[in-house]
C-alpha cells in the first residue's frame, strides 16, 4: 500500500510540471503564404466549347449523310444516283473529321486547363505611380 501511495504522489508531482512546460511554450508564428499566381483559362474554355460544338455538329452532319444515302438507295436516275452517293460520302467524311477534331480540341482543353503550368512571364505591365510602366525580368 505504501508503494502505491508513493507512486501516486510521484505521478501527481511530475504532472503539473509537464503541464507547466506545455503551457509556457510560445505558439508557432504564423507565416503568410503568398497567393498562387493566377493564369487565364480562356484558351482552355475556347478549346472545350469548340470541341463540344464540333462533336454536336458531327451528329447533324452524319444524319444528313444518312438521309442522302437513303435517297441514293431510292433514286432511279443514274446522274442523281451518282450525285447523292458523292454527297453521302462527303458528309460522312466531314462528320468523321468533325468528331476527330472535336476530340482533339477537348483533349487540348484538358491539357491547357489542368496539366500545363505556364512559365512566369518575363515582361510585365504595372500601372502604379511608384513603378515603371513596363518591366523586363531575366
Amino acid at each position: 500500500m505504501a508503494a502505491f501511495a508513493a507512486a501516486l504522489l510521484t505521478c501527481a508531482a511530475t504532472l503539473p510540471a509537464a503541464r507547466a512546460l506545455a503551457q509556457a511554450a510560445d505558439p508557432f508564428p504564423e507565416v503568410p503564404l503568398p497567393p498562387p499566381p493566377r493564369h487565364s483559362n480562356t484558351w482552355a474554355l475556347i478549346s472545350f466549347a469548340s470541341g463540344a460544338a464540333l462533336l454536336a455538329g458531327s451528329f447533324a452532319i452524319a444524319d444528313a449523310a444518312d438521309h442522302r444515302y437513303v435517297d441514293y438507295l431510292h433514286a432511279t436516275d443514274p446522274a442523281r444516283i451518282k450525285d447523292l452517293y458523292d454527297e453521302a460520302v462527303l458528309f460522312d467524311r466531314v462528320s468523321s473529321a468533325s468528331v476527330i477534331t472535336g476530340e482533339l480540341l477537348i483533349a487540348t482543353g484538358i491539357y491547357l486547363a489542368f496539366l500545363r503550368h505556364p512559365a512566369p512571364s518575363h515582361l510585365g505591365l504595372a500601372l502604379e505611380p511608384s513603378r515603371c510602366a513596363v518591366s523586363f525580368r531575366f
